[in-house]
């Protein structure tokens, strides 16, 4: 008798575990996408409305619930001895397929508070 038990016990547990491997052949996320549409964004260009670069990205920025927010711009600044990073929303910049245009003008990013990690 505890062997049925035993038995109905176990076949019972395991009955999802069976159902989800019958239906997709395991329980553990699946990628389904190609990656060729993945780029990393550190280090593309920052550029003027006319094409000049005047930076580029150091890193993209998350609040506090992980979505993007920002993105971290390195730039030459008043010192040419040492880059200054400058935080932008997402906004400010707009991906032209090669590289980020900056609706903002190199001397509005230069009057940024400079981020300091």
């Amino acid at each position: 008798m505890k062997t049925l038990i035993f038995t109905f016990c176990c076949a019972t547990l395991a009955a999802p575990v069976m159902a989800q491997d019958a239906e997709g052949g395991s329980n553990l996320p699946v990628n389904t996408r190609d990656d060729a549409y993945l780029m990393s964004a550190d280090d593309i260009d920052v550029v003027s409305a006319t094409g000049e670069k005047i930076g580029e990205i150091e890193e993209v920025l998350v609040n506090a619930d992980g979505v993007p927010a920002g993105f971290l711009i390195e730039f030459e600044g008043i010192n040419l001895f040492e880059d200054d990073d400058v935080a932008v929303p997402l906004e400010a910049l707009e991906y032209n397929g090669t590289a980020y245009v900056s609706k903002m003008t190199e001397e509005q990013l230069a009057n940024l508070r400079p981020w300091d990690e």
